[in-house]
């Protein structure tokens, strides 16, 4: 499992045999704790977020890579098969670079599927985050082609967030790995989807900001970032967020030697990128479990916080019963919010 996973909150005491119940957020409602015609003021009483006029101006909609799904209507490739996880290899930038592929078991080849890309954190793997995320099971249940590439270095990670400048172009991957599952797979360009822990989260991110017309949205846990002065165009960001966070801290601090604002600076700058007129509406999901939502977004913009949690995936196996981080399961806030998302189609 990765190394970069921080205990508070609880680390023992649940077991592979625990699964953690499923909060879907669309279930759950709330009360807004309060409104105002100020934008980008928060619920600054509970999530601190305030009023910044250096935020970034709201980027253009956002637009489909016109890709045509080359695998439907056509068997599955050698080597795939439903309710089956393999490794793939390819060669990007001149390195060959490994993913795991796993196919829904009701995998079609007549319908296109949404598909996911699940990056691990800082000294993880691919398995570690299929593992991590609970993402697997729900892959069959829902019928999503589910992707966990494998980062590069020691300890192994992507060319984001913390990581120093670098030669390793993991952007250029993550669109080998597209175009060629796409040729291969019965894939839905416009459900196109990214989530990731830690570095994985910044890996998310940078995808959101760089590579828009690729991936329909976006769901960081443990790590939002907002990776440059402007980003290309509006893309919904959801993030998740342990407010005891030792590794990457919610107010922002040191990570590996990098300057980083925080999930709430970050979370802040999605929503002037894209476009929210509002404050933000909070609702109590679970105990101990907050959701924010910007509103009058031409993006989705959303936030999760989970009190007294440090560097964690919320429902892991591990997470103590009881804690805040076990009453919510991480792939179902992921699903729920990635589900509703398709590029080019308003929020």
């Amino acid at each position: 499992m990765s190394l970069v996973f921080a205990a508070g909150c609880g680390s023992g005491g649940a077991s592979l045999g625990d699964p953690p119940a499923g909060v879907s957020v669309g279930e759950v409602a709330g009360e807004a704790l309060r409104a105002s015609a100020a934008p980008f003021i928060g619920t600054a009483e509970l999530f601190g977020i305030e009023v910044d006029a250096t935020r970034p101006s709201a980027a253009g909609p956002q637009a489909l890579r016109q890709v045509a799904p080359g695998g439907c209507g056509s068997a599955l490739p050698v080597g795939f098969s439903p309710g089956k996880t393999t490794i793939q290899t390819l060669l990007s930038g001149g390195m060959k670079r490994t993913y795991r592929v796993h196919i829904p078991t009701t995998a079609s080849t007549a319908k296109p599927m949404p598909l996911i890309l699940n990056f691990h954190g800082r000294s993880g793997t691919g398995i570690d985050q299929e593992i991590t995320s609970g993402l697997v099971p729900l892959s069959d249940r829902e019928g999503f082609v589910l992707v966990s590439p494998d980062g590069t270095g020691t300890p192994m990670g992507w060319s984001a967030g913390a990581t120093e400048p670098n030669s390793i172009d993991d952007v250029r991957f993550t669109e080998d790995i597209l175009n060629t599952l796409t040729k291969q797979l019965c894939v839905d360009p416009a459900r196109v989807y990214a989530t990731g822990f830690s570095n994985g989260a910044f890996m998310s991110s940078r995808l959101a900001c760089q590579i828009p017309d690729r991936i329909a949205a976006v769901v960081a846990v443990g790590g939002v970032d907002f990776p440059a002065p402007a980003c290309k165009s509006t893309v919904p960001v959801l993030a998740i967020h342990g407010t005891a966070d030792s590794i990457v801290p919610i107010e922002g601090g040191i990570v590996r030697q990098w300057q980083y604002g925080g999930a709430y600076d970050a979370i802040e700058d999605w929503a002037a990128s894209n476009g929210c007129r509002s404050v933000t509406e909070a609702t109590q999901i679970a105990q101990g479990v907050n959701h924010g939502r910007f509103i009058d977004c031409a993006a989705a913009t959303e936030i999760v916080t989970i009190e007294g949690c440090d560097h964690l995936w919320p429902g892991y196996p591990g997470v103590q019963a009881g804690s805040p981080a076990s009453r919510v399961s991480g792939a179902e806030l992921v699903w729920n919010f990635l589900s509703q998302r398709r590029a080019g189609s308003p929020g």
